[in-house]
């Protein structure tokens, strides 16, 4: 049982802390849940019925989890990470379990092998204790920037639903965007049948220019067009250098660029 749960609390906590890997490596991220897909198809066949698109201004707004009559990336993406690697306190709790002496802190022979390298990172006064205020910051600057809010129209390019709804491609679904779902979401019917199969509303492949283009919609919080190491989240800085060809601090779309398309396998 011990080593049954060991096991699961390293999954857990490489998805909290590492979710960058996939993106390094070129590999493909297990498809995530797509809420509003799975709002829509109320009787879950894979299939958007006449009768769904048809109800689409009402049933989206069941997402509008602040009440503010419009939609925002934060409610109608689906999550990044782990339900644990969510919630800091969550994965202290569950990283804690690792603490065999219960003296409250976690030392490098409590933490399996394949997290070494995840404890010197977060243990950032290198006094050889992972404490729980380590775990917390750790998650917190793996979970994304400090005070990032809503994705821009970005988030809606590779879902054909959210991009044929938000009609200005600004990354927020508007009260107006909303109402007008059913009559948007008809323009994806391409064979005329009056639903909208699996085949209709797949999302797009990822090209590298895409995730250029959300990596720098994700990190770069002031907009300037590229990534300082200070924007870039800790998982990345160990890479950072190796990115960043021109050695001027930053990364810039073009670096990018290369850089992921040297990931990419030829086909």
């Amino acid at each position: 049982m011990r080593t049954v749960r060991l096991v699961g609390l390293e999954l857990v906590c490489f998805v909290a802390f590492s979710t960058f890997a996939y993106a390094q490596g070129g590999g493909v991220r297990p498809a995530a849940p797509r809420p509003v897909l799975l709002a829509l198809d109320t009787d879950h066949d894979g299939v958007l019925s006449p009768a769904e698109i048809a109800a689409a201004p009402s049933v989206l707004l069941k997402l509008d989890t602040d009440g503010d009559g419009r939609l925002t990336s934060l409610e109608y993406l689906p999550s990044q990470a782990a339900p644990a690697g969510q919630d800091p306190e969550a994965l202290v709790q569950q990283m804690m379990l690792l603490d065999t002496n219960g003296d409250g802190v976690l030392t490098a022979n409590e933490v399996p092998e394949r997290m070494q390298g995840l404890f010197t990172r977060a243990d950032t006064d290198h006094d050889g204790k992972l404490t729980p205020d380590e775990i917390r910051a750790s998650v917190r600057k793996q979970s994304g920037p400090r005070g990032r809010a809503d994705r821009t129209g970005q988030a809606t390019r590779m879902d054909p639903i959210l991009n044929a709804i938000d009609t200005d491609h600004d990354g927020i679904l508007s009260p107006a965007e909303l109402a007008n779902a059913s009559i948007a979401l008809k323009m994806l019917d391409l064979n005329g049948d009056g639903a909208l199969a699996a085949d209709e509303t797949k999302m797009r492949q990822m090209t590298v220019a895409d995730r250029v283009a959300h990596m720098l919609d994700e990190w770069d919080t002031n907009k300037d067009g590229k990534i300082a190491k200070a924007e870039a989240p800790d998982r990345m800085q160990e890479q950072f250098a190796t990115l960043d060809k021109n050695g001027d601090g930053f990364l810039d779309r073009d670096e990018l660029i290369a850089f992921f398309s040297a990931q990419t396998p030829q086909r």
